[in-house]
């Protein structure tokens, strides 16, 4: 009776083992590692784009992701977030009109989120949400600097999506490097809920273009789409944003100086992959993405196009890029 009890235990003991293997495995019993949810569309060649590219190559190596559009439907937001927690380990959240991300991070504890260019308030009360805010402002002062160094009119402008505090922050980004830069800069809002009208962001550039600016920066999703296409006609130049627009925009990358780049996807990736690989998560958090590391920065290009920037602007970018990492220069910010 004792060796039969024996066996049992044994037995017990294994399955147990084995069930804990299973629990601790590669997926946790959901189909994906992770689904990426952007509250919009993807076709603006910038900020959607490069999410939904750093989601591609999750994939392309060998990750399980997915990817959902809401196209601005505000009935699917919390809807899309909740259906993406039952599927998934991680749920990366891509817009800032996931206002309700707190209360689904509470009703799913075991999944991890994260909250890309926003910050929930309190952030220290979501053990399992991760805040991913950008130094757009830094990378907004030194396409200021460029801007300013190329205008022939003493003039730039930058659109802007909304009226909302990271939005204000690429303007007082901008502003504050023409301004170092001897340049006056002035700034509209296209106020496109959608964020992919390319005739207001166009009418934008038109308004700032009557005014002198005869550099415009762009900081509103699919509106800018709208602003580079009308360069031609409109007799100025364009600074590009979050992706290197002269590639992805190229048919247009002659009236295109340069972009503000903000790797949405590679932090998306960096992100992914440190959680399921490495098992680390740094919830409760705010990752300050930026300079350092490549998430912020300015893009010139192909290799294969030829730059429009001179060697001693860029020259002058990456003396910058210096001071600010030194404390020389302290970029303003609106968050």
């Amino acid at each position: 009776m004792r060796k039969f009890i024996s066996v049992l235990l044994i037995v017990a003991m294994t399955f147990a083992t084995a069930m804990v293997v299973t629990s601790c495995g590669s997926n946790d019993g959901k189909d994906n590692d992770v689904t990426v949810v952007i509250s919009t569309s993807t076709g603006d060649k910038s900020f959607n784009d490069s999410a939904k590219a750093g989601c591609d190559r999750l994939n392309d190596e060998g990750y399980k992701a997915a990817f959902v559009e809401c196209g601005s439907n505000s009935e699917l937001f919390e809807q899309n977030l909740k259906s993406a927690a039952e599927s998934s380990r991680m749920v990366v959240a891509v817009g800032s009109e996931f206002t309700m991300l707190g209360d689904v991070c509470n009703e799913y504890p075991d999944v991890m989120f994260a909250w890309v260019d926003n910050c929930i308030e309190n952030p220290e009360n979501y053990p399992n949400l991760i805040n991913i805010s950008y130094a757009q402002n830094e990378g907004s002062y030194l396409v200021g600097y460029i801007a300013a160094k190329e205008s022939k009119t003493g003039t730039v402008g930058i659109v802007g999506g909304m009226d909302i505090p990271v939005i204000n922050d690429f303007i007082v980004g901008f502003e504050q490097g023409a301004k170092d830069a001897g340049a006056k800069a002035i700034h509209t809002y296209t106020n496109d809920e959608t964020w992919s009208d390319a005739d207001k962001g166009l009418q934008c550039a038109q308004d700032l273009h009557s005014k002198g600016a005869d550099v415009i920066f762009q900081a509103c999703g699919g509106c800018g789409v709208g602003i580079t296409q009308g360069a031609k006609d409109n007799g100025y130049m364009v600074i590009g944003v979050d992706a290197d627009q002269r590639q992805t925009m190229a048919d247009y990358a002659d009236y295109i100086y340069c972009s503000m780049v903000k790797e949405v996807g590679n932090s998306i990736f960096d992100l992914v992959v440190k959680f399921i690989d490495d098992e680390q998560f740094d919830g409760g958090s705010v990752w300050n993405a930026g300079l350092e590391g490549g998430y912020v920065g300015v893009a010139y290009g192909a290799e294969d196009q030829k730059a429009l920037v001179s060697d001693e602007i860029q020259a002058g970018v990456k003396d910058i890029q210096e001071k600010i990492a030194s404390g020389d220069i302290k970029v303003v910010t609106a968050l």
